[in-house]
């Protein structure tokens, strides 16, 4: 458990819920192990289940794996503010199901808490115009 109270399961869990394939599917455990193992780190299927689970906790050479295959940085794993704030962006992630929307917070995960300042600031600021008449549709 990190300091802030949350498990390393329920990180683990927020990164399957959100970090999905290109096409909106999730991963399933059987092929997180299988594609972490191929990587060049063991993995069985029925360990990730027990960390899922709560039953077990990684070693740092896990944790790192599996940040590697989701495509986080390690402090996704942490209690510092980054992590946290990493954290904060993956929940919100987790509910989100339109592709797009996933990709800004995927990629949001790389700023900094001042660039996300910003960039919560421009979306404000487009939600406002939302309505505006002329605006183009971005599909």
């Amino acid at each position: 458990m990190t300091d802030g109270g949350e498990t390393f399961a329920t990180q683990l869990r927020r990164l399957f819920d959100g970090v999905r394939r290109e096409d909106g599917t999730r991963y399933s455990p059987r092929e997180v192990a299988e594609q972490v193992t191929q990587r060049g780190h063991k993995l069985s299927k029925s360990y990730l289940y027990a960390l899922l689970n709560g039953e077990s906790e990684p070693s740092h050479a896990v944790v790192k794996a599996l940040a590697e295959f989701f495509g986080v940085p390690l402090d996704y794993f942490s209690d510092s503010e980054r992590g946290r704030e990493l954290n904060r962006q993956f929940e919100i992630l987790a509910s989100l199901g339109e592709k797009n929307v996933r990709k800004i917070a995927y990629r949001a995960s790389q700023l900094s808490p001042s660039q996300i300042r910003s960039v919560l600031a421009y979306i404000d600021f487009e939600a406002s115009r939302q309505d505006t008449p002329g605006d183009d549709d971005p599909d």
